[in-house]
């Protein structure tokens, strides 16, 4: 219970500095440190290094799919997810399997959650962090992001489950 309620304090403030704070190397070396902490005091298993990085990658290849189809704007013209993106999916993949690990029950919670929180998340992050904007109709790109993460998610979160080789050592 300790290592969910830690991710998830972990995870909120992660969040606030990967999209308030603009120096992209704090952000960086904020994500690498909690990258240690959480190797450090809170993966519980051997394979939790490859777990974060399939995750992270998942997460960076959508992002890099939803920059090139045009629903994600970079102000700087650039077709690449911006490094605090980058960063929060790292931060992300720390969390899903302690803060979220409650989805692993429901998969149908996993998709209900992922279809408003994904786009709240993108929509938040956009207008507080002002370097990413959304395509316009909003409402057609909240609802593209909405069917998008009411798979995703639950994807991501049976993709993190431990294998049972991982769960045996």
């Amino acid at each position: 219970m300790w290592r969910a309620v830690l991710s998830g304090i972990q995870f909120q403030l992660a969040w606030l500095v990967c999209v308030l704070v603009e120096n992209p190397v704090v952000v960086t070396a904020y994500t690498l440190g909690n990258l240690w902490f959480h190797m450090r005091f809170v993966a519980d298993f051997p394979g939790e290094s490859t777990c974060l990085f399939r995750i992270w990658c998942a997460g960076v290849l959508l992002d890099g799919l939803l920059f090139a189809g045009g629903f994600l704007v970079n102000q700087d013209g650039s077709l690449l997810p911006p490094i605090w993106l980058l960063c929060l999916w790292a931060n992300f993949a720390l969390a899903l399997r302690y803060a979220f690990g409650f989805l692993r029950k429901n998969l149908w919670l996993a998709a209900a959650l992922g279809g408003w929180a994904g786009p709240s998340s993108y929509y938040l992050g956009a207008q507080l962090n002002g370097g990413v904007s959304m395509m316009q109709p909003l409402a057609v790109t909240l609802l593209v992001f909405a069917l998008i993460w009411a798979t995703f998610l639950p994807g991501l979160v049976a993709f993190s489950r431990p294998s049972l080789q991982e769960r045996v050592h």
